[in-house]
């Protein structure tokens, strides 16, 4: 980068040429300084703090059903999955706040359905309701949801190496949401004593590529962890029981362990739209040596 002084001194070097060769000079430093200029804005747009306020985006991939956990001390089966997953289709929107370079804050909607065959070969018991339908194995299962998150998210680039700039950015977020359910076809129907909403938490991380000031392109995946047994449409049934017929159980127990979690997979590609820029101003200021050169201000404006 060419700096002030020493463009400067070109021109003193050179005002003992002929007038022709001192305008030519005179042009060819001004064409030199404004392109100096333009080359440190830009790289200030996209190597300093400056950030969008607000993004708004879009995001599309694909959700899959994971595993089921249950916390019993006594559960013959900590961590299980019965089925034959389908990847289904994914999509979400996304209002992200931006606090400083290294966080934010982003609210999350994702709208996708979870499926599966019985697998036959995963080694665990048919549930009993399936065998008191006359059923080999369980129906396949499908499960609408809507999931309503607030995240907190992480610019590793930036806590790590914050001169590193974000032309891109490896981040991680963390938060935790609702999960709104809907059974399109499951082993056990929901009754008034079920509620179709569990509470959830959800933590992931990806690859941003900004492509301008406004548009960011992202890679990513998130899990989400939600406090139901439901995801799949089969409950855990307690240690111990042999039936779900009424009455045929001790009294005082519940045929169905409902404090078991499920997890499901979010890998997406997505798109982001930056509004409310914040800058840091710059202004001139004069040096010990009389030049002028450029400074940011410490104070932030929007534009």
């Amino acid at each position: 980068m060419i700096q002030p002084a020493h463009i400067l001194f070109k021109i003193i070097k050179i005002m003992a040429l002929k007038p022709s060769s001192v305008r030519s000079a005179i042009i060819i430093v001004t064409i030199l300084f404004c392109i100096s200029q333009s080359t440190v804005a830009q790289y200030r747009r996209l190597n300093s703090g400056d950030r969008n306020s607000w993004e708004f985006g879009f995001s599309g991939g694909v959700s899959q059903f994971q595993t089921t956990i249950n916390p019993s001390s006594d559960a013959p089966y900590k961590k299980f999955n019965y089925w034959n997953n389908d990847f289904n289709t994914a999509i979400s929107l996304t209002v992200i706040k931006n606090i400083s370079p290294k966080f934010s804050a982003e609210f999350e909607y994702l709208n996708t359905k979870l499926s599966g065959t019985w697998n036959p070969n995963n080694g665990y018991p048919v549930p009993p309701l399936a065998l008191d339908q006359g059923l080999e194995y369980p129906r396949p299962f499908k499960t609408g949801i809507n999931q309503f998150n607030l995240m907190f998210v992480a610019n590793l680039n930036q806590i790590v190496a914050p001169k590193m700039g974000d032309k891109w950015y490896l981040f991680v977020k963390a938060g935790g949401g609702a999960a709104f359910l809907k059974a399109y076809s499951a082993l056990y129907s929901y009754t008034s004593a079920n509620n179709k909403y569990e509470y959830s938490i959800a933590y992931g991380g990806g690859l941003s590529y900004r492509i301008n000031e406004k548009i960011k392109l992202k890679l990513g995946t998130t899990w989400y962890r939600v406090e139901s047994d439901r995801l799949d449409g089969v409950h855990t049934v307690l240690p111990g029981v042999t039936s779900l017929k009424p009455g045929a159980n001790p009294p005082g127990v519940d045929p169905h362990y409902f404090n078991t979690i499920e997890r499901y997979i979010y890998p997406y590609i997505g798109m982001t739209y930056g509004l409310g820029l914040i800058q840091s101003k710059a202004h001139f200021i004069r040096s010990n040596n009389r030049f002028l050169w450029f400074k940011p201000a410490k104070h932030k404006y929007r534009r």
